[in-house]
């Protein structure tokens, strides 16, 4: 049986030594450029062999994970999903299930990673390392409310816990539905700021994003009075339906201006077992 070898030249080894000198486990070829003194073709090259030697993975064009030695022959090693998609596209936070996820207020595992940006990704999704990168297009004026968490000694953008909820009811298809909301914004009622969120609810503009919430807040019996009387304004006429991804049945729920296409018996039982 052939045994794989993992060799690296000096000219490999000075790159790969001082990009792991300044911390970069994922860099761009731009920044291999600024270490290695030229954008030439010798750059590509090298570039090119490292990843055939396994030194690195291309995770996306022009950008590269570095594997250490203890990656092994094979080079089985990975990075954190969400640093991975801290590189991918710019400007950009991690929102929507992930962000659900992150806070612990899913029971729901996903191997996807949901990527909130104003610029437009030529591919939906990427699938990198097993893991499935799904790019969300979001409207400029809805691009705020993102937070800078650490995470193993790097820092990502992700939605604020606020701004994760809103998100998902303006976008119910990228949280898994109404049921996985309801559950977030009670398992998490002791931390959200309801007034803050319900200024972000008005500042989304989207108005089924205010009528879901207010509809919630209610139907979970969570004492948010003054969130409550933010959202009640200027709902319109129009009803939104409770769950986007459902069909047009239901009650018509006139004081939120919502249809209740998801029944309470599916809505708020897990309730008595929390």
């Amino acid at each position: 049986m052939t045994q794989y070898i993992r060799t690296l030249g000096s000219r490999g080894s000075g790159l790969l030594s001082e990009l792991a000198r300044q911390g970069k486990r994922l860099f761009t070829f731009q920044e291999a450029a600024a270490v290695y003194g030229s954008e030439d073709g010798n750059l590509r090259k090298l570039l090119f062999t490292l990843v055939k030697r396994r030194w690195l993975q291309r995770i996306e064009k022009g950008k590269y994970l570095l594997l250490p030695l203890e990656a092994g022959r094979k080079a089985e090693w990975t990075e954190h999903e969400f640093l991975i998609a801290s590189y991918l596209v710019s400007p950009y936070y991690i929102g929507f299930r992930s962000a659900l996820n992150y806070y612990g207020y899913t029971e729901q595992v996903s191997r996807s990673v949901f990527i909130a940006s104003p610029r437009r990704k030529f591919k939906p999704s990427l699938e990198i390392l097993g893991v499935t990168y799904r790019f969300v297009y979001v409207k400029p004026r809805k691009f705020f409310g993102a937070l800078i968490a650490a995470l193993n000694g790097n820092q990502v953008n992700i939605s604020d816990r606020e701004k994760t909820i809103v998100d998902c009811l303006d976008l119910p298809e990228y949280s898994g539905g109404i049921v996985e909301i309801a559950k977030a914004l009670f398992y998490g009622r002791d931390e959200i700021d309801f007034v803050k969120m319900a200024e972000y609810a008005h500042r989304n503009g989207n108005k089924a994003v205010r009528k879901r919430l207010g509809y919630l807040l209610e139907k979970l019996e969570i004492k948010a009075d003054a969130a409550i009387e933010i959202l009640g304004q200027e709902l319109g006429s129009s009803y939104a339906l409770l769950d986007s991804m459902r069909g047009h049945t239901g009650r018509y729920a006139r004081r939120w201006r919502v249809r209740a296409n998801v029944s309470d018996d599916e809505l708020v039982p897990w309730k008595e077992r929390s």
